[in-house]
C-alpha cells in the first residue's frame, strides 16, 4: 500500500539529513534562547535587585547574574538560584572593590557631565566642555570594560591585575560588538525611562526586566570576544579544544563518515508492488 497522499510510503528513501546542514544565525538563536528562558530572567531580575539593595554588595550580585547569563549565552544550563548563590559567595572577595569602584566612577561622571557645561556656560570657558567631553569618554570606556571584567571573573581564574589588563584591551580589540553592545544598551536604558516617565506603572518593571535583559545582551555579544582571544588561545596553547565550543566548530575524528545529504535517493520497485508476496506478522 503506497500510503495516503504517500503517507506511510518506506519503499522510497531520500537523500538523508546532513549533520551539517543549515544552522540557525545567532540573531535567531538569540530570540530562541530569550523566549525559552524569558521567565528565568524575570526571577533572576528580582534576586539580583534584593541582592543590590545594600549597594555595597553590587558587585558580587553583579557576578552572581553574569555567571546565569553567560551560561545561557552559550546555551547552557543554569540554576537561577544555586549558580547565583554559589558565584555571588565564590567571587565576594574579588567582585566587591570592583562594585565598589562602579559607584564611585559613575557617580563622578554624572556628576562631571552635569557641572562642566554649566560652568563652561557661567565662566565663558570652552576649556570645561573639553572636560566634559573626556568625562563622556571615560565614562563609555569603563562601560565596555564592565562588559568583560565580571565575564571574566566568574568565567577564568585570572588574577584581577590581568582581568582588568585584559578587559581594557578588549576594549579596543572589538570595536564592532562593544558599539553596538553599548548602544542597544543606552537605548533599552532611554525607552524604560520614556516608558515610566508616560506611565509610572512602568516603574513596576523594574524588578523584572531591565537588569537580566541588558545583561544577557552583554554576554551573548561579549562572551565570543573572551573565548577567541582569552580562553581558546589557553586551551590550543595546552593543545586542547575549549569545552564550551560547539562541537561542529572543530574537526573530529571519526571512524565512520556521515553521508547524511550526499546519498543517492533509493525509489521502490513500483513492479514488485504489484505481485503480493508473504507478510511476517
Amino acid at each position: 500500500m503506497a500510503g495516503f497522499f504517500g503517507i506511510g510510503n518506506y519503499g522510497d528513501s531520500g537523500a538523508g539529513i546532513s549533520k551539517n546542514g543549515p544552522k540557525k544565525n545567532r540573531f535567531a538563536l538569540f530570540f530562541e534562547i530569550l523566549g525559552v528562558r524569558i521567565w528565568k530572567l524575570f526571577s533572576l531580575n528580582f534576586i539580583y535587585v534584593l541582592c543590590c539593595i545594600p549597594i555595597i554588595t553590587i558587585g558580587p550580585a553583579t557576578a552572581g547574574i553574569t555567571k546565569v547569563l553567560k551560561n545561557y549565552s552559550i546555551d547552557k544550563n543554569a540554576y537561577v538560584w544555586s549558580d547565583f548563590k554559589d558565584t555571588f559567595k565564590k567571587n565576594f572577595l574579588r567582585a566587591l572593590p570592583i562594585g565598589i569602584i562602579d559607584i564611585i566612577a559613575y557617580a563622578g561622571v554624572f556628576i562631571g557631565s552635569k557641572m562642566y557645561p554649566d560652568l563652561a556656560e557661567a565662566l565663558n570657558n570652552n576649556l570645561f566642555y573639553l572636560l566634559f567631553v573626556v568625562t563622556l569618554s571615560v565614562g563609555v570606556m569603563f562601560t565596555i570594560m564592565n562588559f568583560y571584567m565580571y565575564l571574566m571573573l566568574v568565567s577564568t581564574d585570572l588574577s584581577m591585575k590581568n582581568v582588568v589588563k585584559n578587559s581594557l584591551a578588549l576594549t579596543f580589540l572589538a570595536p564592532k560588538q562593544n558599539i553596538l553592545t553599548l548602544f542597544i544598551m543606552v537605548a533599552l536604558v532611554f525607552l524604560f525611562i520614556f516608558l515610566i516617565s508616560i506611565n509610572l506603572q512602568f516603574l513596576f518593571l523594574l524588578p523584572f526586566m531591565p537588569a537580566t535583559l541588558i545583561g544577557f545582551i552583554v554576554c551573548y555579544n561579549c562572551y565570543p570576544v573572551i573565548q577567541k582571544y582569552v580562553i581558546n588561545p589557553y586551551y590550543e596553547s595546552r593543545g586542547e579544544v575549549n569545552p564550551e565550543l560547539p562541537k561542529e566548530t572543530y574537526e573530529e575524528e571519526t571512524v565512520f563518515e556521515d553521508m547524511g545529504g550526499r546519498e543517492a535517493p533509493i525509489k521502490a520497485d513500483k513492479k514488485k508492488g504489484k505481485n503480493k508476496g508473504k507478510v511476517i506478522s
